[in-house]
């Protein structure tokens, strides 16, 4: 009984103990009772509490979620190859770059002059080579020279040699022919010698040359090392350098963030089990509420995140501890659902991703 009809009770009792013929006075309150509609209420609501209970064991059983979940990509770190004093800045942060821009230029003139060194010397090395080939077109003018002389020496010996036989000539006349002879002969050695030794001088300047072009060609690359250039195409970000600023090999400059991404998701090893390549995911960014992007399940990393830490878990120790490890997958966006949204997905956003197991 409610208290408004305890209440109507009590005053019907005491209007009948002051006077029995007022109680018909008093009106007597009803005790509220349940409409066709409030029942439709609540047994709609009880229903749809059990389907979704229905429904909400049906997708933990047939799906693997995680929010351990992160949108990545590709992101390069702009340094230059040398050290030297940026004289332009080409870009800006937050700016569409394509593979090949230029980004940045440093001064070039230290390295300027020692392209213009290396030239020098190329030029000096290409000098001693011809100087080498005209010496050996000489030395081989005088070798024909001397074995022309040589051959008229020998001819001339042999007939004096003949004619001393029979005592046609006399003892001077032969010591004369055959000095002739020696001379011719050891001339013609000595100018052969002198071809060899400019052979040998034209390596050595052929050599010289080759590695004047090495100087050349390092000294040039090192000069178009100046031009910083964008690795690949994509969004710029973080800038860090100034005209005027010194760089040192190796310093960030810039990043580059390709658009292409994809979603790194930490699931729980007990999760893996029916898990496999090519299965469906959902996926929802925490950036986009009430978004829902579609994925595939496109790798698994070959070793759980633990693995992979700075400071790996020791756990042969005694103070051991069973932990759950997690496995990064790799979930590929698909196109058409990203489709409007290529400018939103940007790495390091936080996704939640359920994969369909079945």
């Amino acid at each position: 009984m409610s208290q408004l009809a305890k209440s109507a009770a009590i005053d019907r009792e005491t209007a009948s103990a002051l006077d029995p013929g007022a109680i018909d006075d008093v009106p007597e309150i009803a005790a509220p009772r349940r409409t066709p509609v409030r029942q439709i209420v609540i047994v709609a609501l009880v229903a749809a509490g059990l389907i979704w209970a229905v429904r909400y064991a049906a997708h933990l059983l047939t799906h693997a979620e995680t929010d351990d979940a992160y949108i990545t990509g590709y992101v390069h770190q702009v340094t230059p190859h040398l050290g030297g004093t940026i004289a332009e800045v080409l870009v800006d942060e937050n700016q569409d770059v394509k593979a090949g821009d230029v980004l940045f230029r440093l001064d070039p003139r230290d390295h300027q002059a020692k392209v213009d060194q290396a030239e020098a010397q190329l030029a000096q090395s290409d000098a001693l080579i011809a100087y080498a080939k005209a010496q050996i077109a000489d030395a081989a003018a005088k070798i024909d020279q001397s074995q022309a002389q040589y051959t008229k020496a020998e001819s001339d010996f042999q007939r004096v040699q003949e004619l001393t036989k029979t005592k046609v000539v006399s003892k001077q006349e032969f010591d004369s022919a055959k000095a002739a002879f020696d001379s011719a002969k050891a001339n013609l050695v000595s100018t052969k010698a002198s071809a060899q030794a400019m052979s040998s001088a034209l390596l050595v300047a052929q050599a010289q040359r080759q590695n004047s072009q090495s100087s050349l060609d390092n000294a040039k690359l090192q000069l178009s090392y100046n031009t910083i250039t964008a690795p690949a195409s994509g969004h710029t970000s973080k800038r860090s350098a100034e005209v005027g600023a010194y760089v040192q090999p190796g310093q960030a400059l810039i990043a580059v963030v390709e658009p292409d991404v994809w979603i790194e998701a930490n699931f729980k090893e007990t999760q893996l089990a029916k898990m496999r390549a090519g299965q469906k995911a959902e996926i929802t960014v925490d950036a986009l509420p009430g978004q829902e992007f579609t994925g595939t399940v496109e790798s698994f990393s070959p070793a759980s995140g633990a693995q992979f830490a700075m400071l790996p878990a020791d756990n042969a120790t005694g103070n051991f501890t069973k932990v759950v490890q997690r496995v990064p997958v790799k979930i590929h966006v698909d196109a058409e659902s990203a489709r409007g949204f290529e400018e939103r997905l940007r790495p390091g956003l936080s996704t939640v991703v359920s994969v369909q197991l079945k």
